[in-house]
């Protein structure tokens, strides 16, 4: 966290892809994230820009019990997947995902271009469960 309470996103650390050890890290190579809310130091909530390469995803299908998602397309097409299909979300678009819903999702870039977005979640460690709908492992309390 810096010690400013303000930032332009050239100050915040882009993170390429995921840890080594993360299942199928090969759809997260083209992912780039910014922890804009890390940075500023807010506790309640976090906020990333991340844009995704051609082909990139941002996470494994997944839903939250105890953490609200939201997410705002800066620029691009991005398609979001969830249960109950498709759709193309393009820049001012927005889509949310309230705590509890069994509504697993995830966005993709399945365009020719980058495409960037705005994610705000809520972070209640200690009070969240993640489930992954699609894979063998979880769900995981955070």
């Amino acid at each position: 966290m810096s010690s400013a309470n303000h930032g332009s996103l050239s100050d915040v650390e882009e993170r390429v892809g995921v840890p080594e050890d993360y299942l199928r890290k090969e759809l997260f190579e083209g992912r780039r994230k910014r922890r804009l809310g890390e940075f500023v130091g807010p506790t309640q909530f976090g906020v990333n820009v991340t844009t995704l390469e051609p082909g990139a995803y941002s996470a494994l299908r997944h839903w939250h019990e105890g953490e609200d998602e939201f997410v705002y397309v800066l620029s691009g097409e991005l398609t979001l997947i969830d249960e109950t299909g498709e759709r193309i979300l393009e820049s001012e678009c927005f889509c949310g995902f309230p705590a509890g819903v069994r509504n697993g999702h995830h966005i993709a870039n399945l365009s020719n271009e980058l495409a960037s977005f705005i994610e705000v979640g809520s972070k209640r460690p200690g009070q969240d469960v993640v489930h992954y709908p699609d894979d063998e492992f979880g769900p995981f309390k955070r």
